[in-house]
């Protein structure tokens, strides 16, 4: 199996003689044991007669099966063992997955393996899971992408099945018994729930021979029920769906054109990768590339290259591009210049310099790049085992072994006007259709012949070019001179106003590193309209530096750079050969950048946008999005901030960058493949720019201070039909003992809440809980969204759940030293790649913990605590003794009583001025 240079697991792929694939990874610096079992199977497959099967066969597994019978048992169990598990159907795949502590790992995949395949189906829980179901039909009504999606659906040839309705609805399910739903689920699953049609993947840190040993234990004696069919699907498009323009009117406001060529299947050229050359150059964002002329005409702000849907006969090569006002109205003028530029790419952009410099920038990122989750890992690989051979399943995302020109020219030949489908999202387009499902109002209209032609014939345009050589690709070698004292970070500068932190890389051993600097302005503190004026500056920097180091970023040397609360930031990371010099470089910029006038209505407008939008995000997304503001001293709300931003001039953006750098405390961390000699310029640049300024200590960021004042309710406006509750506890102090005591309070409810409020009661869709700090301070979070339950009665429910949760909580004496074990280990979980590492320390910084070693004081308290100790924690929360309670509701109902104990939170700017703040 072919391995990346820095990777050192140990790999085992195997058949079982069932016929199931198995690919076993063992991972040393994993801490906990992850599977995935991926499913050829999807809503491709569903009955004629019921959409959805597929999506409902996927809830149902959860809901008891031969083995264990009670619902959601597999669920419980990882929960309760430091893992999760999550299920998705897509349209040729359907995969679970989960991790656990690997010292579970035997019995969580004995339940996995008869949860695979032997479900019990039974009647009760098929009724309430389509209402889940609906729930979640609902909830997505009001998302565009999905919107969106189902007109691609009704606009491709309706034999195809990709035109089938995925998710399923009461309507769907509803012209069926439960028990003939039963009958046919479990024809479902007998056809294609089979071991042979199955690919599993566990990583683990176990030894191989042991992970294979309980995988054949526990899925050998699984059989396969029916011969495997390999369907033959029609074309995804007819004649009639290419050469086309299709207006859609979008819910939120958006100026979008998505130019996509209908292509064949690629799964067999993945080691020639074709269109990631395309992509490659048609993405590019450098000077004189396709984006940088539409930016020049004013007719687009942003394109992106290469998405699209995918399957077994068909691909969709998107160029996804966000128009201007004036860009709305030459459409004709924009993808006439997409062809002008595609001819430039066919003349000119084959040359093999081209081909290889893209074989090395996809050998860096297989190389080097970051390793994912175990539970992601897992899952990637087991799509993976479908896709390829078994000798690349590793690499067959990366593999550039074969590139042909000749391919390309192929794929280049269908980049053709008649081959193409043009999509057009606005909201005053005419539209004359209407969507199934999600009520999407749409409009087809044929391509003239004298479009067409127009198309295919543009004229030259001189100001585009093709991309230059990558100046940018990294040596990666490392450094020799590993000092033990920089193991963790060192302050090597601690002067008036600056903080600068080193420190080497001990572990990973990589060629990277990464680089922080933080700004904390006096001028922060001012209130929102610098808040409103600082958001439009940093993204009129990044608008700048994106385009002059795009090449840096493709070569694996990235930047952020983003507002906070105290003011801003500057990370990079990545590569390390040229970092420091590049993060030097990039502090300059925007120290001396004020050339906006170019962008500035184009990036206000983009920022203006999105700030709106916010208003048409599910309810639950606002909710969590305006309790951050309302707990957060400096944070505010995105459409009091849309009003000051709409009146934002260039000169009051200059004005507030000139405050910025008036006044400010400077705090940095290196963090990396340097050696302390590296660091000398870079020390003597920062600290000569920070004497060149005046100096004021760290803003003090505030916490709006719950716990003293009665339960406070705050109602916020939505345009989404669904109701919506979150009641967010404050916990009585920062302590450690009162954080690891809200973490494991968290953890006992976060399942009996669930099982109680989505599976039992079925209130709704999107139901959780969350352990969730703010400023470091701990608190809990319990949320549910529901399209058929109004917010008081689900208010009603949570605090009723709360209430009897007291006694509940006696039934967890049993597992309370594996959770509070699986708490410890998680807080000690390994870091699995040096940005995590990185991120981890810089945090560390931030909070003070200079010594670093906040995890092993959390641990030795979460030792010492007793059940006794919980109880009494719980006691407290119930009766709200020291604890806050901050409840946000969205609801369509306008008569809404609020209780005469609840202190109503009218304006958030009152609220804002009257709080009292922990620092």
């Amino acid at each position: 199996m072919l391995k990346s240079a820095t990777d050192l697991r140990q790999y085992a792929h195997i058949t079982l003689p069932n016929g199931m694939g198995v690919l076993v990874v063992e991972d040393l610096k994993s801490q906990k044991s992850a599977c995935s079992a991926t499913l050829h199977v999807g809503h491709f497959d569903d009955h004629d007669d019921c959409h959805g099967l597929s999506h409902l066969l996927e809830h149902l597994l959860f809901l008891g099966n031969a083995s264990y019978q009670q619902a959601n048992a597999l669920s419980n169990f990882v929960a309760q063992h430091g893992g999760s598990i999550n299920a998705s159907t897509a349209t040729e795949y359907t995969s679970y997955f989960f991790d656990v502590l690997s010292e579970q790992l035997d019995e969580a995949l004995a339940q996995f393996a008869a949860m695979l395949s032997s479900p019990l189906l039974a009647e009760a829980y098929i009724a309430k899971e389509i209402q889940a179901i609906d729930a979640e039909y609902l909830l997505k009504q009001k998302d565009d992408l999905r919107r969106l999606y189902q007109v691609h659906k009704e606009t491709c040839n309706p034999k195809h099945p990709f035109s089938k309705f995925s998710v399923g609805n009461n309507q769907t399910f509803g012209a069926f018994t439960p028990s003939q739903l039963k009958d046919k689920l479990h024809s479902f699953h007998q056809r294609f729930y089979q071991p042979a049609n199955l690919r599993l993947c566990v990583v683990s840190q176990l030894p191989l021979a042991k992970t294979k040993n309980l995988i054949e234990k526990h899925f050998k004696h699984w059989q396969n029920t029916t011969p495997l069919e390999n369907p033959e699907y029609p074309p995804l498009y007819l004649e009639h769906h290419l050469g086309l323009q299709i207006n859609i009117e979008p819910l939120q406001h958006a100026q979008r054109l998505i130019i996509t060529f209908a292509l064949p299947s690629q799964h067999d050229f993945y080691r020639t990768k074709p269109l990631a050359f395309l992509s490659h150059i048609l993405g590019d964002e450098g000077q004189g590339c396709l984006l940088d002329y539409y930016k020049s005409q004013n007719w687009a702000t942003s394109l992106s290259a290469g998405g699209g849907i995918d399957g077994a006969n068909f691909k969709d090569f998107n160029i996804n591009l966000q128009l201007t006002q004036q860009g709305l109205t030459k459409v004709d003028n924009i993808v006439r210049t997409l062809f002008s530029y595609l001819q430039l790419i066919s003349t000119e952009g084959l040359e093999s310099w081209r081909l290889e410099e893209l074989r090395v920038l996809n050998n860096l990122m297989w190389n080097y790049s970051e390793p994912l989750k175990p539970i992601d890992e897992a899952l990637k690989l087991s799509h993976a085992m479908f896709d390829y051979p078994s000798e690349h399943y590793l690499a067959g995302d990366y593999l550039l072994d074969q590139p042909s020109v000749t391919l390309i020219e192929q794929m280049l030949a269908l980049f053709k006007p008649q081959n193409m489908r043009l999509k057009l999202i606005h909201k005053a387009l005419q539209t004359d259709k209407v969507a199934r499902w999600y009520d999407t109002p749409y409009k087809t209209i044929a391509l003239s012949s004298g479009r067409l032609a127009d198309y295919a014939n543009p004229p030259a345009i001189t100001q585009l070019k093709l991309p230059q050589a990558n100046r940018y690709l990294p040596d990666c070698s490392l450094v020799k001179n590993l000092q033990e004292e920089f193991k963790l970070p060192k302050r090597l500068v601690n002067e008036q106003g600056l903080e600068l932190w080193f420190g080497q890389d001990h572990k990973f051993l990589q060629a990277k590193g990464d680089c922080f600097i933080t700004f904390d302005c006096a001028t922060s503190a001012n209130g929102i309209t610098t808040a409103t004026h600082k958001r439009l500056w940093v993204a009129l920097i990044n608008e700048k530096l994106k385009q002059k180091y795009y090449q840096a970023n493709l070569a694996g040397m990235h930047f952020h750079l983003y507002p906070h609360q105290g003011g801003f930031s500057l990370q990079t990371n990545g590569f390390s050969a040229r970092q420091l010099e590049f993060c030097t470089q990039l502090l300059t910029q925007i120290v001396l950048s004020e050339d906006f006038a170019g962008s500035f209505e184009q990036i206000k407008a983009n920022q203006l946008q999105a700030l709106g939008n916010s208003l048409l995000n599910k309810p639950i997304n606002r909710l969590f999005s305006l309790l951050a503001v309302l707990m957060q001293q400096y944070n505010y709300a995105p459409i009091d901030m849309a009003e000051i931003m709409f009146e934002t001039q260039l000169s009051d953006i200059l004005t507030t960058k000139d405050q910025l750098f008036a006044s400010f405390y400077m705090e940095g961390m290196m963090f990396g493949n340097w050696g302390i000699e590296d660091t000398h310029e870079v020390l003597l640049k920062v600290k000569q720019f920070r004497r060149e300024h005046q100096v004021n200590p760290p803003v003090k960021k505030g916490l709006a201070d719950l716990r003293h004042v009665p339960s406070q309710i705050h109602h916020v406006d939505s345009q989404h039909p669904d109701d919506a509750v979150v009641c967010y506890f404050q916990a009585p102090s920062a302590s450690i003992q009162d954080t690891a005591l809200t973490i494991l309070l968290e953890q006992l409810l976060a399942t009996p809440f669930f099982n109680q409020m989505r599976t039992e009661r079925q209130l709704g869709y999107l139901v959780g809980s969350g352990y969730l700090p703010y400023n470091q301070h701990p608190g809990i979070a319990l949320y549910i969204q529901s399209p058929h339950q109004s917010a008081q009665q689900l208010l009603v429910a949570i605090h009723g759940f709360i209430n009897e949760f007291r006694a509940q909580l006696l039934t967890y004496q049993e597992i309370w030293p594996s959770l509070k074990s699986s708490v410890m280990r998680q807080l000690s979980e390994n870091d699995t790649h040096l940005s995590m590492q990185s991120q981890r320390l810089w945090m560390a910084i931030g909070n003070k913990d200079f010594n670093f070693e906040h995890q092993a004081k959390m641990t030795k308290v979460l030792e010492q605590l007793t059940f006794a100790d919980i109880i009494n924690f719980c006691e407290k929360w119930i009766k709200r003794e020291q604890f806050g309670e901050l409840i946000l509701i969205s609801s369509k109902n306008p008569k809404w009583q609020d209780s005469p104990s609840q202190q109503v939170i009218g304006s958030i700017s009152e609220f804002k001025k009257t709080s009292n703040y922990l620092h």
